[in-house]
């Protein structure tokens, strides 16, 4: 936002240089992001009277003047402008002077005494565009002759420099968005009085009539005040009003609405004028529509508007989007004589919707989506009306404030000994009073021991709600930097780690170190996936989405992943493999998680897509597959110490995480298309952890990702549960006896799975059995057409004898006598 130097200037009684004022705002929170100087100071240049032209003896393009810059002998100038005469008033460099405009390698350029061609130059008379007011070197300015010699260019063109302050406003200050509350700061911090422009403002007596003003949509407006002016001229602003303007970006239209636009920037009151012979019935209508509709704005751009935004009608038709920008129906134009000034509080969060809607923010929208001060609509209007009065005449007929929603001050109690224990200071109770009035917060004792102020919050402050608020105002004026640095300091022993945080944390290195890459995505999803998302009863949808592509609450993060994995094909990557740990949620009839009604859990989801490696001259590129990704699933589990308490279960197309005995986690959900994680599985003994499964077409087109790619989600509340159970790291010694394998090759159907069946084997075998592994596959020849022939490799071994045939042979009839109850499996011949 930008803030003029020199319009600050009319608020205060002292002001500090441009560079103290600059440093003394940015300490107090509104930071001076950069100081721009700009106008011409014009020092040295002169008006000038030229009394004689004669020609140059030796040029013939040149002429040699008189000309009288208010000293006592006239100066000799040499100059070369066609247009140059005796009796001319012209601006005059003189000697040592520096024109605002450098030479053309950047230079500046400084007159001095010169021969030209022979003859003596003492100046130089300017061209406008050597004064840097235009482009224009057709010949010399010629001023009006009613300046007189010697009188400083300055005086001529009204400049003046000024500084130009661009502040990084946070959205928390709505009261700074204007001249008069810099000002406020400024002054609370070097102590100069305030000079408010709304002390003295014209009196209005006569009310409109109570049909003029009518709100309809109270909720989205919570008054609205209206001025009727007669009689007024449309003419060009004075100079010091375009000046103020120009000073900041604005370019100046008329007197009306450089008006309108000079108390926006001075109270940050957004105000509007209207052309009271185009307003239908001379009414005012506050209200919104049902359906969208089409609006032209002043920018002659025809617009459909959201339903639900709120307008300004007429007895007929909008006249205005407001908050936003009037419309074209009604503007002010050089025929106006009558109009109305509006001036109303509109609710921030509408008037945010409708301008991110519309791709249209305005000066007036800006302030409004921040929440301006209730308490000014009225003399922010008749701020408006005394500046028409005095400079486009005219008389006011009438007001009308309609105020159906009051706003009422907020009062927050301070303690004293609160203050000095955070601060770390003791600051005198006078000075801390002084502080809050001079911000305009009233304040007075509630109690004396202890010291407690009752504090009245201005109405321009929704920031302020809370004790620590009022506190960081003091510290702020009071200035961080005269708060000493204590001579010693208490260091506390932190607090544990809560069991949860550190899980978290091992579960992302142990992602980190198998390999894949941590991506961070938005939590809202757009509105059109709510029914592949689950529909209404499990989505839940934001109350005021920002747009329509951040509209629903996660109940899966694979979304994210696909996204990001499509933004990193379009830039040339050939495959990813990225993990991300984020929250989801889902309707929840019986209860809540933290909000009644929403269900939160904690994933972890791991994806990979494209190509695990690209072509090589020894090896062709191969895509990833669905048991690259379990793998990478398993690397993380055996990094977490907890593989062993886990089993893959095949469900259809997925396949299903199971955990065993797992218990009740107290934080687990349904992640929607990663499966029902933390939901039982076939059995009560059985937690489904998450589940593995590739990426079907459908999602695919969704995210615009044309490669394969595989997506494992699971929840990291039952995984916390699983480690919390776990013996954890025991050390084992490595045996001194010779391991034992034996290869068990058996016929299954083809819809059994290998990792059930190793499941099985690994429950049965005992202690002795040390690793199960399958080493081949064959279907066809012998074999029926649902079957499959699987060979196993079982390493036994013990820590207290060389086992033999007669050891192991036991525990493999035991096994296979398990698999044929379990799957119906019989041993291949």
């Amino acid at each position: 936002m930008k803030v003029s130097y020199n319009w600050l200037s009319r608020y205060l009684t002292k002001m500090p240089s441009p560079q103290d004022a600059a440093e003394k705002l940015t300490l107090t929170g509104l930071e001076v992001e950069e100081v721009e100087q700009t106008g011409a100071q014009f020092d040295g240049i002169v008006v000038g009277k030229v009394l004689d032209v004669q020609p140059h003896p030796d040029a013939d393009r040149l002429v040699v003047c008189k000309v009288d810059i208010g000293q006592e002998e006239p100066s000799q100038i040499v100059c070369g402008a066609p247009n140059v005469a005796a009796g001319q008033k012209v601006p005059v460099a003189t000697v040592g002077s520096v024109l605002p405009a450098p030479l053309p390698d950047g230079s500046p350029f400084k007159i001095r005494k010169a021969k030209i061609r022979g003859q003596k130059s003492a100046g130089m008379i300017c061209a406008e565009d050597e004064l840097g007011l235009s482009d224009d070197h057709s010949g010399i300015m010629v001023l009006d002759d009613r300046y007189a010699p010697g009188t400083p260019f300055a005086h001529v063109t009204g400049s003046a420099p000024d500084f130009v302050f661009e502040i990084g406003l946070t959205p928390n200050r709505p009261d700074a968005t204007c001249h008069l509350g810099v000002a406020r700061d400024l002054a609370a911090v070097t102590g100069a009085a305030l000079k408010k422009p709304l002390d003295e403002l014209p009196e209005v007596t006569r009310q409109l009539d109570e049909e003029t003003i009518r709100i309809t949509d109270t909720d989205k407006c919570h008054r609205y005040a209206g001025i009727i002016m007669r009689g007024i001229s449309i003419g060009e602003s004075p100079q010091w009003l375009k000046k103020h303007l120009a000073s900041i970006g604005l370019r100046p239209l008329n007197n009306v609405v450089d008006i309108t636009n000079f108390v926006l920037h001075e109270l940050g009151q957004p105000l509007h004028a209207f052309d009271l012979e185009k307003l239908a019935g001379a009414k005012i209508d506050v209200r919104s529509f049902p359906r969208a509709t089409k609006f032209t704005t002043l920018d002659d751009v025809e617009r459909t508007v959201p339903a639900g935004s709120l307008f300004i009608c007429d007895g007929e038709k909008p006249v205005a989007l407001a908050g936003v920008m009037g419309g074209i129906n009604s503007e002010i134009s050089e025929e106006t004589t009558d109009l109305l000034i509006e001036s109303a509080w509109f609710e921030p969060v509408g008037i945010r919707k409708t301008s991110r809607a519309l791709g249209l923010q305005t000066d007036s929208s800006y302030r409004f989506e921040r929440g301006v001060d209730p308490s000014i609509t009225r003399d922010a209007a008749l701020r408006c009306a005394e500046l028409i009065l005095e400079l486009c005449g005219g008389t006011i007929e009438g007001i009308s404030d309609v105020h159906p929603v009051k706003t009422e001050p907020l009062t927050v109690s301070l303690r004293y000994d609160r203050l000095g224990n955070l601060l770390g200071t003791s600051i005198a109770p006078k000075t801390v009073t002084g502080i809050l009035n001079r911000l305009e917060f009233a304040t007075r004792e509630e109690s004396s021991d202890p010291l407690v102020w009752k504090c009245t919050v201005p109405t321009f402050r929704p920031d302020v709600t809370t004790e620590i608020d009022l506190i960081e105002e003091v510290a702020r004026i009071y200035d961080y930097n005269n708060i000493p640095d204590p001579e010693r300091i208490t260091i506390a022993n932190p607090e544990p780690v809560p069991f949860g945080e550190q899980f978290r944390e091992k579960v992302r290195q142990a992602a980190v170190s198998a390999g894949l890459k941590e991506i961070y995505t938005n939590s809202l999803l757009p509105e059109r996936f709510m029914d592949a998302l689950g529909g209404p009863d499990v989505v839940v949808p934001t109350l005021n989405p920002i747009t329509k592509d951040q509209a629903l609450l996660r109940t899966q993060l694979m979304y994210g992943f696909l996204r990001s994995a499509a933004y990193n094909f379009n830039r040339g990557t050939a495959g990813v493999r990225f993990f991300e740990i984020g929250n989801i949620f889902r309707r929840d009839s019986e209860g809540g998680t933290w909000i009644e009604g929403v269900h939160e859990a904690t994933h972890l989801h791991m994806g990979v897509a494209g190509n695990i490696h690209t072509e090589h001259w020894k090896v062709p590129a191969r895509p990833f597959d669905l048991f690259d990704l379990k793998a990478l699933v398993e690397s993380v589990l055996t990094r977490l110490g907890i593989l062993d308490q886990t089993r893959w279960k095949k469900s259809g197309a997925h396949l299903d995480l199971i955990a065993e005995h797992a218990g009740d986690s107290g934080d687990t959900g349904d992640s929607g298309d990663a499966g029902n994680s933390g939901d039982s599985g076939g059995n009560s003994n059985e937690t489904v952890i998450g589940t593995l499964f590739q990426v079907d077409e459908t999602w695919k087109k969704y995210t615009e990702v044309e490669s394969s790619a595989f997506s494992a989600e699971l929840n990291i509340g039952v995984l916390e549960q699983i480690a919390r159970q776990a013996a954890g790291s025991v050390y084992r010694p490595v045996s001194r006896f010779p391991s034992f394998e034996f290869d068990l090759a058996l016929v299954a159907d083809k819809q059994i799975a290998a990792g059930e069946m190793m499941s099985a084997m690994e429950q049965t075998a005992g202690t002795q059995l040390v690793n199960v592994e399958v080493f081949d596959v064959f279907e066809g020849g012998s074999l029926e057409k649902h079957q499959k022939s699987i060979a196993f490799r079982l390493t036994f071994q013990d820590n207290s004898k060389t086992l033999t045939i007669k050891d192991v042979d036991p525990v493999i009839q035991k096994i296979l006598k398990k698999l044929g109850s379990m799957f119906s499996v019989e041993l291949r011949s």
